[in-house]
């Protein structure tokens, strides 16, 4: 199985674009990966949210929404699965989730972050929620497990997510380490990290090209397997990287 991992430009609440720019990769993908990985809150920037929860609501997305539905569509064009992170509104509850649609166009999964690193905890109230655990699901013969940035360094979180035994693991992150940070320091203890949480952990980080964001993502991907880092875009850089699982 061939999996993208898509460290693709996103600009804060700017949908249209992020959705555009999440179609324009799953073409560039067409007949070379299976399915195509973005980052968290993809969709609609880290920072589009102001803790108004009436303003809020009106940011996130169903994943009923024309948008949401249009990036299916590319998908079944394209026949390349996707996964992307989105601010989602479920009934009257926000979440900072991961969705994964087929080759189909058809929705697979959707994943709610279990830690609380992606809201203001002393401005939100009860609307801004998280889910309950790590599951998993099936595609083209694999079983896959999300855990969202934070989620796999909360404690006791990677313990929860061996035992559910995945083939891979997907790690959607929003991260804003300065690129020399990364590259020269970081990304060997996000190694060791994934370590604890699976054998083969994909790492993938947006782009965020904004330039009044005070956390603007830096880009970068990485395939973690067994603590080692085998293949990577350095951060500070966007792009595909391809992964070939066995």
């Amino acid at each position: 199985m061939k999996i993208a991992l898509a460290s693709s430009h996103v600009v804060t609440k700017d949908v249209r674009y992020n959705a555009a720019s999440i179609v324009r990769t799953l073409e560039q993908c067409r007949g070379r990966a299976d399915l195509a990985v973005f980052g968290e809150s993809m969709l609609q920037g880290f920072e589009s949210l102001t803790w108004d929860y009436d303003t809020d609501c009106r940011m996130a997305l169903s994943v009923h929404d024309p948008l949401v539905l249009q990036i299916g569509r590319a998908a079944e064009q394209n026949r390349v699965a996707v996964s992307f992170g989105m601010i989602e509104k479920e009934g009257d509850a926000l979440f900072s989730s991961q969705l994964v649609l087929s080759a189909q166009g058809e929705r697979i999964h959707c994943f709610h972050r279990v830690s609380e690193g992606w809201k203001a905890c002393g401005c939100t109230d009860s609307h801004y929620r998280q889910g309950n655990g790590f599951d998993t699901f099936s595609y083209a013969g694999k079983t896959f497990s999300i855990g969202l940035c934070g989620d796999l360094w909360t404690e006791g979180r990677p313990e929860e997510m061996r035992r559910c035994h995945p083939d891979v693991v997907l790690w959607p992150v929003w991260c804003d380490f300065a690129p020399c940070e990364w590259n020269e320091k970081v990304k060997h203890e996000y190694a060791q990290q994934a370590a604890l949480c699976g054998d083969l952990v994909l790492y993938v980080n947006p782009f965020c090209t904004d330039t009044f964001v005070s956390d603007a993502a830096t880009g970068g991907a990485a395939c973690f397997e067994k603590g080692r880092i085998t293949a990577e875009i350095p951060a500070g850089s966007s792009g595909v990287l391809l992964v070939e699982t066995a």
